[in-house]
Order: C-alpha cells, then structure tokens, then sequence
C-alpha cells in the first residue's frame, strides 16, 4: 500500500514535537505531509525518537486513508467493508521514515456493546442499506446547549405498522463526553411505561456505552411515533457533559428489535459513523489509536461529493422585435475556476438543448384529420352534441342521452409495430363561453378495438386558451387494434362549447443534435472510438437524447446528454497532488436550433461532481428526466400526475454549527424569458430565489453566463428557513409559471450531510 505525500523526515522535527507535549500543548502543528493529528496526548517513556517518529508516520498516513477515502483500498476494495467486524486491513508504508518502515493496520470497531456484530458483511449491508430502519442522530448545534437527539426512522410495509418491537437502545459517547444521569426522554414520568428505562452505563471502546433495555417496547410507545406515518420516527433526546467546554461528540447509535418485520436485522446500528482502530509498528515501538469518520449514508441513488454547475446560451437577439432570439451562436464559453486544488473530480456530465420549429411528428395513415366532417367517427347525435362548425368539431350537450357525449374512431388501428414512446395523439383545442370547473374535454383508449377502455383522461377542464393539445400512447395500447374516443364532460350551460381541429395518430419523428463541438482551455477535445480522451477536431457525440412537443404543432425541444468525465479529469486544471480538479475554460459549440421565434433557444450546462476534503459530506441527487412546461401550470415533473415532483431518498443530518445551508439545488432551462414573470421554485411551499427575483427566476439569465436564453440557475435552502429539520426524507419541489414556456432539462440537489474525520481520540505508546 503507497503512502500518501509522505515526506521522508529525520528525527529532528520530534524534538519540537515533545518539547510542546512537556509544555501540555493540547494542540500541535503537523510536522508531517499529511493533515491529521501528530503526537496529542499521553506521556513517552524512554523510546527512540526515531521508532517514535516512524510509527506516528503510519498513523499520519492511516488518518490520511480515513479523511480522503482510501480506506476502502486497505480493506481490499470490498464495498461490504464497513461492515466487516473481522478482517483487518494492513499495509506498509513505502516510504521509510528514519530508515525504519511503518506497518500499519486498520480494523473497524464493533461499537454496540450488547450484541455482537453480524456475521455475514454482504448480507448485512444489503439489508442496512435497503434503509427500511434507520437510526441515526446529532448533537445541538445551538452553543451552550450539550444535548444530544436519537432519531429512529422506519418504513413500514403493508400491516407493519404496529410490529416492530424495541428490546434495547444503545448510545455510545466518545472519550472526554459522559452521559447526564436522568436526562433522556425515556426517563421522564410521561412516557409510556413500556419505553421507560434507567439505562445502564458502562465504559466501552475507549468511551462510554448507554443502554436502555426494554421488554418488547413497539416503537409506537416512543416519543414522536404516529402509528398511521410512513415513516415512522422516534426522536429520543438526551444531555451529556463535556470535558471541552463547547465541544460537540460524535456518538454512534444502535437498537436491537424484535416483532413480525421483514427485512431487516435483529440490531440496527448508525452506519453515518464509523471508528476505525490504528496500529502502526516501527521496528520495536507501536502506536494504538483511534480515529472516527461521520459521513450521512448513500440512499439510493445518491452521489457522494459535491458538485459545481455552469452552462451558457448559444443565442443572442441582436435584431427588432427584441423578443425573439435572431442569432444563432457558433460556441460560447464559461470558466470554472472555484473548484478546490485538493478536489479530484468523480463525475462530469455535459447536457445541451434546443428547439426547432418544425418536424415533431409524421401522422399515420389514414389521419391526419382536418375535422371537417364525421367521416373518420362514429358519432351517436351529430346533430345535437357534436357537431362540425367552422372546419372544426364543436362538442355542446344537449338532452339526456349519455352516450352521446362520446365521440369515438370508426376503425381501429394497427400500432404495433411501433417503438415505446414513439406514437402520439395530437390535435388543436378550444374553448367557447364560460366553463366551469366540471366542463371540459376528456378522452380514453382502447387496446382491443373499443371492447373495453381505460380511465379517461383530461386534455381541459375549466376555462382553457386555445392550444395544441398532444399525449403520447402507453405501451399498452400500442396493439393491432388500438382505438380512442373523445368524451364531452358536462358543457350543458348556454354557448359552453369545446372544439377539435386537425386531429392525428402520429408518430414522433423529430431528432435531436446529437453531435456537438467539446473544448477545454481552448483546445477541442473527444472520446475516440474506444472512449478514452483525445485532442483534435472531432465532435463528441452523446450517449441519450429526448425530444419532447413544444407550444405549437411540429414545434419540438431536445435534450442530448454525454458523460465528459474522462475529458474533464484527462484536461482540466490539475490540483495540488497532480489530481485533475475540473478548473478549467469550457466551450461547446456547433449546436443546431431554429432563431427567429419566441419559443426559439439553444445552450448547454455541465455539471462537475467532486470530491474535496473541505466539501466533503454532501450527497447528490440529479433528476433529469426532460419536460416542457406550457405556461399556466404547475408542471409535473416526475409524472406521478400532481403538481410539481416528490424528492425522495435522502435523510437530513442535524443542523451543522457553523454552516448556513442545508441544501443547494440547480436547474437547468430552456427558454425563460425576462418580459415574463411568474415563474416561481417553490421547495416545500417557499419561494426560494435564484439571485435575480423569487418571482421570475426563469428569465433566461444566470450568473455567470455571457448571454441569455438558459436558466442554469443555483438556489439555497437555509437551516435558518425551518424548510429541512433533521431526519426528513422527502421534500416537494413545485415549478408554477404564468405565461412563460420553458423546457426542463435537469435538477441536481445536494444535501448537507456532516463529514467529520477525528484525529485520533485515543493515543497509547508501547514499545519494548
């Protein structure tokens, strides 16, 4: 195992070292190549300074592991290897030190101390992870206040509410931090009696284990439980006294449980934080300490790092009417250079979009359908419900004949041949008169020849403007004998009235660009054929790509996606140990659009994910299913059918002292405009500003960026806003805009989550 920047010193330095330990120094400076602790505490007897000095070297270079992620190497690259209680991992440092070379060992300690550890480190981390019962905590962030909460999340399955039994909760505290006698919730008079527990308190691994037994407690005696939530949480809150005035612990959590639940273990322990024990040996002198990592678990499709988002238009209006972009840009650049020189990037993904004004879809024969007759549909009353009035189908009910409401395909047809996603209903719609809330324009499908049908589906309801309406076909109906009907809802009311005009089965045939100019400090760069990183004129080409109807008929958007990150860590800037950083000037160029149109837009934003020891502790979540938003909704980005979208699958740590944040999220946009307003970002109902305005955030303008016509803006949720609180695991993200329309092309968030890497809490010398 190489050591890491490691510096080959002689003894010399030590005398500094002992000389600060003699004065009772409580804080040293490193006099090694790495950031971590040196000498801290404790007393030498008579050993070599140059024994001494090797073996702290390898515990410099494990602390070194722990902090910047190398731990997982020196347990041999298993992902299972936080949970693994028996295997230790060794290595030796390359470089000696004095002449004398360390060996080092580092194991992870089993920190609950009334049940063993798991036997099986695969299977217990597929069952941890799957995050069905969590536990986890935080101590007060607020100075002067030394308590400390627990908080127990589960996710029921159908009927499991009720069946998960508590038999004991643990809490260890580390060296210098002790339990307060009498403080915890679960000693309080009004609990209910089968959680209340006098805990027992022990000295444990180098610090103290308290632990509260029960005799089969169901959770939902425990404070804050509702048994109708999913999830449901526990929050046990207690106070602890420190040995530093102001210093805040980093505990570990545990419980072991009972009941009919599946899916889970029978102890559950807080996997955010993890001890690692440190042996370093130099020739006849050892070195025993511990050091400790907190960093929030990976929930799901999280990615662990932090991350820097840019992007810029390829569009300008240069000509009247000034708002409409009339000039198509050859490339545009924008500079990241704020990336740390100790971060090392993990991840780069490049996303470009733009609009044309034509060639969305092509119908299938027989239709299109100019709705000039009934010849294509079997119409019940054409004289009294549906009727043809200027060129178009005029729905207005009239009687008591239920069935006449429908209007419905003659024949049926053969779709399929067709590609998932590839077939659309498209037709233009209005209204006349005042309509209210009931009336409106529906429509259902039919997979076998109107024999039976699906839920009927809204195209309008309530008062509408005139529109091109389009809905893509599900799977299921694209069968040999696909049919749809048209269903008039209500429109009894005097001169209510809906109207249809050029109606189609099509099949979407609009294309995306795909292949796009890529540049790095000026210089073009590509993937060759076998995707390593090259220098030279030649296009990069993506990976995906999306197109998606716009305001208009045949008006389309795309979305092309390439993952850079070879080109990003091959020629960007390189950092302090030679990393690449991912500073750097980028430029994409030669990407196709149409000008001259209100809806008319092209640009590109790319998105750095990183790893830096002083950003440390985030988790990443990116959403970039495309969509287009109409103007005068609430646009439903994760298609669940409600407004706006449900963030899911992170876990919010406590407060972190110090910070401002809680989280920070990008989005990216196409086709904002300034002259319209009412756009808002609404995260858990609050209006959150993009640094311009919280009520027209998508305006085609971001800092940073050289023109306009592209969103790619950043938005911050504070601690101070209440808008997170410890342990959520879900946020709503609603999108509402007035008149403007606009493509959503991605939403990254990142989540504050503590990333704490002690020196080492305990250091104990023995050497023969």
């Amino acid at each position: 195992m190489a050591s890491r920047f490691l510096s080959g010193e002689s003894g010399q330095a030590l005398v500094l070292v002992l000389t600060m330990l003699v004065l009772g120094s409580l804080v040293i400076i490193p006099v090694l190549g790495h950031v971590g602790t040196a000498l801290k505490t404790g007393a030498v007897y008579e050993v070599k300074t140059e024994k001494l000095y090797a073996a702290d070297a390898g515990v410099e270079d494990a602390i070194w592991q722990i902090k910047y992620g190398g731990i997982q190497a020196v347990f041999g690259g298993e992902a299972s290897y936080a949970y693994d209680f028996s295997t230790n991992g060794t290595y030796q440092l390359d470089d000696p030190v004095n002449g004398l070379t360390a060996n080092v060992t580092i194991q992870n300690v089993w920190i609950p101390s009334n049940v063993d550890p798991p036997a099986d480190p695969d299977y217990a981390m597929s069952i941890i992870e799957s995050n069905k019962l969590m536990v986890s905590g935080g101590a007060a962030a607020t100075p002067g206040e030394d308590s400390y909460k627990i908080i127990i999340t589960f996710y029921p399955d159908a009927g499991e509410n009720d069946d998960l039994l508590l038999e004991s909760l643990g809490v260890w505290l580390p060296y210098g931090f002790s339990y307060l006698d009498g403080s915890s919730d679960l000693e309080k008079l009004d609990i209910w009696e089968p959680a209340y527990s006098d805990p027992t308190v022990t000295n444990h691994a180098g610090g103290q284990a308290v632990v509260w037994e029960f005799a089969s407690a169901n959770l939902t005696y425990f404070p804050g439980v509702n048994i109708n939530d999913n999830p449901q949480y526990a929050e046990i809150e207690f106070e602890y006294t420190a040995n530093v005035s102001g210093a805040k612990p980093t505990c570990i959590s545990w419980v072991t449980t009972s009941g009919a639940v599946s899916d889970i273990l029978n102890v559950t322990w807080d996997i955010d934080t993890r001890i690692y024990k440190i042996t370093s040996t130099a020739a006849d002198t050892e070195i025993e300490a511990y050091g400790s990592r907190n960093e929030l678990r990976n929930m799901n499709n999280a990615i662990s790092g932090d991350y820097k988002a840019i992007g810029n238009s390829l569009m300008q209006d240069n000509y009247s009417p000034y708002d409409r972009r009339d000039t198509l840009l050859a490339e545009s650049t924008t500079t990241v250079s704020d990336i740390p020189v100790n971060a090392d990037v993990l991840k780069a993904y490049l996303y470009w979009s733009g609009w044309f004004s034509s060639g969305y879809t092509t119908a299938i024969s027989p239709w299109p359908d100019t709705c000039g007759n009934f010849n294509n549909w079997t119409n019940t009353a054409p004289n009294t419900v549906w009727q043809i009035s200027s060129g178009q189908f005029r729905g207005h009910y009239t009687g008591s004949d239920a069935n006449a409401r429908y209007l419905t395909m003659k024949d049926s047809m053969d779709l399929s041949g067709y590609a998932s996603g590839s077939v659309l209903l498209e037709w233009d719609q209005s209204e006349g008169g005042t309509l209210e809330s009931t009336d409106g324009l529906q429509f259902e499908l039919s997979s076998n020849n109107g024999t039976s049908w699906g839920g009927l589906i809204t195209a309008f309801m309530d008062d509408t403007s005139a529109e091109y309406y389009h809905y893509t076909i599900p799977d299921a109906y694209l069968t040999g004998l696909f049919k749809m009907r048209f269903y008039l809802a209500d429109m009894s009311g005097s001169s209510e009235y809906a109207y249809i005009d050029d109606f189609a089965v099509a099949q979407i045939t609009g294309t995306a660009d795909t292949s796009v100019i890529f540049k790095m400090d000026g210089t073009q760069v590509y993937l060759d054929g076998n995707g390593d990183p090259q220098q030279g004129a030649q296009p990069i080409t993506a990976s995906s790509a999306s197109v998606i109807g716009n305001k208009n008929r045949g008006n389309y958007s795309y979305a092309s996606f390439l993952d850079v990150t070879k080109l990003v860590r091959e020629y960007s800037e390189e950092g302090d140990h030679e990393q690449p950083t991912g500073n750097a000037d980028y430029t994409v160029g030669s990407v196709s659009a149409d000008t001259g149109e209100y809806w008319s837009y092209a640009g590109w934003s790319l998105i750095i994910v990183y790893y830096s020891p002083e950003t440390a502790g985030h988790q990443l979540y990116l959403y970039d299913t495309f969509a287009f938003s109409g103007g005068n909704e609430d646009l439903d980005f994760d298609f669940d059918g409600e407004p706006g979208g449900t963030i899911t699958d992170f876990l919010v740590p406590e407060p972190i002292p110090g910070e401002t944040n809680a989280a920070r999220l990008t989005v990216f946009v196409g086709e904002g405009d300034e002259q319209y307003s009412g756009d808002y970002l609404k995260f858990n109902g609050t209006n959150l500003s993009d640094g311009f305005s919280t009520s027209n955030v998508w305006n085609g303008q971001s800092i940073g960026m050289s023109e306009d016509g592209v969103d790619v803006d950043t938005f911050y949720v504070t601690w101070a806003s209440g808008l997170l609180t410890s342990g959520d695991t879900t946020a709503q993200l609603n999108l509402p805009t007035g008149t403007d329309n606009w493509n959503l092309i991605y939403i990254i968030l990142s989540l504050r989550s503590e990333t704490h890497t002690g020196g080492t809490t305990h250091y104990f010398i023995r050497s023969s």
